[in-house]
């Protein structure tokens, strides 16, 4: 989580306004939802506001006791978004074990390693056992992030495997608690996103398009609510796709993956945005 009560107290000391912390970065609109209503602006946006305040996001990070380590898991996160493997790599390599202390820095850590395995490494067994090390942890509260995080990434494991009935098991038990999340920062909402929309996308490509598109629904409501837009063009691109298996084509879908082609090119997905132009195109619509 982040200290938002620190991060203004450091812009006051340094006697900066808003609007001159803001100027080039973002709207002054953006930054006083960050301070006064606790909305956290994207992370490359708040990266570029701290060091203009000349700090690192994590000297403004509560949920960890080391600042390097809560910067490197953050940004591994966000470069998996981005398909950046190497970059992931050298994030996980570069941090001390030793060092981590915090129960829910060695959480994250694991999950990140699980995840690395299974979608840098291709590794499902290795994937596996870090996913495992989390969900057999003692005293782990049903509703954990990372616990569901886990369980989303067995789903993922059984998924690539063909085996959908442990997949849908695995999938069965984030929906009875992913919704109950409190989205608190930029991470949770991020973290929330990945549930939502694996399982969304899950659903949709086995034929369970109600339970697709309620999951799907809901994290483009939270993106939204949130502004955070790194999985709306994956979202988008989902619902529309779920429509035009349903053969429900209408104004509504056109206009989804029409926007899903915008999200992708400001989030620089090349991948959805090749898949979606496909898509407009195998239905009849023009593309540029």
């Amino acid at each position: 989580m982040i200290n938002i009560q620190k991060f203004v107290a450091i812009r006051k000391k340094q006697k900066i306004s808003q609007s001159k912390l803001a100027e080039g970065i973002c709207t002054q609109a953006t930054l006083s939802k960050f301070e006064n209503n606790g909305q956290v602006p994207a992370f490359k946006i708040l990266e570029q506001l701290c060091a203009r305040l000349q700090i690192e996001v994590g000297d403004i990070m509560l949920n960890s006791q080391n600042n390097e380590l809560t910067k490197k898991m953050m940004q591994a996160e966000f470069a998996f978004i981005d398909y950046d493997y190497e970059k992931i790599f050298d994030l996980i390599s570069s941090i001390d074990e030793e060092k981590i202390k915090n129960r829910t820095d060695r959480l994250h850590f694991d999950y990140l390693r699980g995840l690395y395995a299974l979608e840098g490494d291709r590794d499902q067994m290795t994937a596996l056992f870090y996913f495992n090390n989390i969900l057999t942890q003692p005293h782990l509260d049903d509703d954990n992030i990372y616990r569901l995080l886990a369980l989303k990434g067995c789903s993922q494991v059984y998924d690539q495997r063909k085996d959908l009935k442990k997949a849908k098991y695995y999938y069965q038990q984030i929906l009875d608690y992913v919704m109950q999340i409190k989205i608190s920062d930029n991470l949770s909402a991020l973290q929330v996103l990945s549930i939502l929309y694996h399982a969304g996308n899950f659903y949709g490509k086995n034929g369970d398009y109600q339970k697709s598109n309620y999951l799907l629904n809901y994290a483009y409501q939270v993106g939204k609510r949130q502004h955070v837009v790194y999985y709306m063009a994956r979202i988008l691109y989902r619902l529309g796709n779920n429509d035009v298996r349903e053969k429900k084509v209408k104004k509504r879908t056109i206009q989804r993956l029409n926007d899903a082609c915008a999200f992708a090119r400001f989030n620089h997905n090349q991948v959805t945005l090749n898949r979606t132009k496909k898509l407009l195109q195998q239905i009849g619509e023009v593309t540029e």
